[in-house]
């Protein structure tokens, strides 16, 4: 026998997504304070991953709705509430939780996608659109950036992955494409992927560079990289950032100076310890244990 709040959830659930507004961040916050394990706010916190994307699909819903922030813990607790109530989720929670897995995958290198992934089970997973996005995330964590593009553009093809004999896509389906479609998407995925070139390399060739960032030439590159900044070492304040490109010189590309990337004053270290040294230590170790 079912309770109450759950029938009542499951019949929100039964008017149009179109008919469901948005709560603010701080709703929300307050939403998961008091009744995070209850579900008749699936509706609520469905609402809210749609509005998360839709902000991500459009500057100016952005720019209309200033308190919808990208929000982890509201986007897990709708899936762990998936989990404990699979009546719930259906065809149409299987694509809010591809919506709220794609927002995730914006968050890398952190590891929101991971920790979602978790709660998401096999059979979510292996249909699409959350197969394309978790072979995304797998492209990112192994850094294979150049492979990664041709997958994430998939997702902007409202029909790749229908199912056999589904003519009609979903307004979710629809949302999903077009903020893959957008900029914002490409480009936040982008800025976290040359702050993490910039850590690793002082210099790297164009190529590799161009490649890894989805971008046509040095023109572009140069471009992209004025705005991204990084904080100068030692100083605060956005007055004391710098471009992350340095400069682009022939076939190379110069990041700028960072600890990551510089080899730090007098943390030379001796190296290269011998077979025969480790082995000594060792049968001094056994020795001594006899």
């Amino acid at each position: 026998c079912l309770s109450q709040p759950t029938i009542t959830a499951f019949l929100q659930r039964a008017i149009p997504s179109t008919m469901a507004a948005s709560l603010s961040h701080s709703e929300i916050q307050t939403l998961l304070t008091e009744s995070a394990y209850d579900p008749a706010v699936c509706p609520k916190l469905e609402a809210y991953v749609r509005a998360q994307v839709s902000a991500v699909a459009s500057t100016l819903v952005a720019s209309e709705s200033p308190d919808v922030q990208y929000c982890f813990d509201a986007n897990r607790t709708l899936i762990k509430l998936y989990q404990f109530f699979p009546h719930l989720e259906g065809e149409l929670g299987m694509t809010i939780t591809a919506l709220a897995a794609f927002l995730a995958l914006l968050q890398f290198p952190e590891t929101d996608f991971m920790a979602l992934s978790c709660l998401i089970p096999e059979r979510v997973q292996s249909m699409e659109p959350c197969a394309t996005l978790v072979r995304c995330a797998e492209l990112l964590e192994s850094c294979h950036f150049s492979e990664f593009w041709p997958e994430f553009r998939k997702l902007g093809i409202p029909e790749y992955g229908a199912r056999e004999g589904e003519t009609v896509v979903s307004e979710d389906r629809k949302l999903l494409s077009n903020a893959v479609n957008g900029s914002t998407a490409s480009d936040q995925i982008k800025s976290n992927m040359i702050k993490m070139l910039a850590g690793t390399y002082r210099t790297a060739p164009l190529s590799v560079v161009l490649a890894a960032l989805d971008l046509k030439d040095a023109a572009s590159l140069k471009d992209f990289g004025s705005k991204v900044m990084l904080p100068v070492e030692g100083a605060s304040g956005s007055e004391n950032e710098t471009p992350i490109v340095e400069k682009i010189e022939g076939d190379f590309v110069t990041f700028a100076a960072s600890a990551d990337n510089t080899k730090r004053v007098g943390s030379a270290y001796k190296e290269g310890v011998g077979f025969d040294d480790v082995a000594a230590m060792m049968s001094k170790t056994a020795l001594r244990g006899q």
